[in-house]
């Protein structure tokens, strides 16, 4: 399984608007998978405000909007 699809399950039945912090995402998804607590990035599946989620032309998956340095928002899966 990879890493987007432990934090996509670990997620998944989270209500949307709520917070977390990184130390609490990436100990969530070591707490259910037993993942690295290092391979878990919350940055990587944040929506970019930016280039409004896109890398290139690549759609990154999205579920976190990052409100400040270290703390997220869930939005749900692929957020526009």
């Amino acid at each position: 399984m990879t890493i987007i699809e432990q934090v996509r399950e670990t997620f998944q039945n989270v209500e949307t608007g709520s917070k977390f912090t990184t130390i609490e995402i990436k100990s969530l998804v070591h707490k259910k998978f037993g993942t690295n607590i290092g391979s878990v990035i919350p940055s990587d599946y944040s929506y970019n405000m930016t280039n409004k989620g896109k890398v290139g032309s690549l759609e990154k998956f999205n579920i976190f909007i990052q409100v400040k340095r270290g703390e997220y928002i869930y939005v749900g899966e692929n957020y526009k």
